[in-house]
């Protein structure tokens, strides 16, 4: 063998022996992998589960039964998880139980719309006595303009009641909704011409209190 390999042999190795030996590498363990000897959980398994959402009803049949499952919980007591007999449902709405409104009264705006309306005098406090004038104007064609000019009143009032809830809602930092003035107007109405013992939910403050 010629001399220059067999030293150039003695240099490889001797460079080979020079060198570090590579430190051993620490197991890392992932999230949601199982050690070593145990099967890889499934991507299902160890995934965080997401919450459930809500989708909102997208056609007729799918509100139907919202409303039904609603009702149904209207019907739970929340604090023994059994149906609410007649009576008791009844007390409930009449306190202004949220478990037990139904939809169009639930919500922070549409318990400070119903204060509103109980605590002052509206012209729609006056809108049962325009249905026998109505009867009345069947016979007098006359009547029916004062009728008319009633009935667009109580809808300016309206508004303007809606325009002002919805402006005291924002001032106190209540949750908004989609509703709009005249919505909101025509729900403050709806209360305002029944008379007081009538009212669901039973009024919670006087007329003149301050809200």
């Amino acid at each position: 063998m010629d001399s220059g390999a067999t030293l150039g042999s003695v240099n490889f190795l001797h460079r080979r022996s020079e060198e570090p030996e590579p430190e051993p590498e620490e197991e890392v363990t992932v999230p949601g992998s199982a050690p070593k000897g145990r099967p890889t959980p499934k991507r299902r398994d160890s995934a965080p589960r997401r919450p459930t959402v809500t989708q909102a009803p997208r056609n007729r049949k799918e509100a139907v039964k919202y409303q039904k499952q609603q009702a149904a919980r209207a019907k739970t007591n929340p604090a023994t998880g059994r149906p609410r007999s007649t009576a008791e449902t009844r007390d409930a709405m009449r306190r202004g139980d949220p478990s037990a409104l139904p939809r169009r009264d639930q919500g922070p705006e549409r318990k400070l719309a119903r204060d509103w309306v109980d605590s002052r005098r509206m012209l729609s406090n006056y809108l049962l006595l325009l249905f026998p004038l109505m009867i009345i104007s069947i016979q007098l064609p006359v009547l029916n303009f004062v009728v008319l000019a009633i009935f667009l009143a109580l809808l300016f009032e309206w508004y303007l009641t809606g325009r002002r809830i919805k402006t005291l809602a924002a001032q106190r930092g209540l949750e908004k909704s989609s509703s709009g003035p005249m919505s909101v107007g025509f729900y403050a109405g709806s209360r305002a011409y029944m008379p007081r013992r009538w009212r669901m939910p039973a009024p919670q403050v006087g007329i003149g209190d301050k809200i």
